[in-house]
């Protein structure tokens, strides 16, 4: 199926393509390994102190969503733009 089809259907899944992507990138292990050793630490405090990491968590989380979904469609859009730049030069009259 051609990129055109599997958009269309609904068949490109970009998070699920990531998420392979990045579990092989060794940064990736590194800092996942240091967030859990620190998330370990964190179970060891008093409640008030869990709680607040876990209200910074919650923002930070929706942040970064907020981040992650203006980054895919400022790449959509990108994609769309190189692709009607492509077409339109494919389209002109050669000299």
């Amino acid at each position: 199926m051609d990129f055109f089809s599997e958009l269309y259907h609904g068949d490109i899944y970009p998070e699920e393509e990531i998420a392979v992507h990045i579990a092989t990138d060794p940064k990736y292990k590194e800092l996942s390994s240091n967030l859990s050793q620190v998330a370990a630490q964190l179970t060891n405090q008093d409640e008030n102190i869990q709680q607040l990491v876990k209200q910074y968590r919650d923002g930070f989380d929706k942040l970064i969503g907020l981040h992650e979904l203006h980054a895919f469609k400022i790449g959509f859009i990108r994609g769309a733009e190189l692709k009607r730049a492509i077409s339109k030069t494919n389209n002109e009259p050669s000299v």
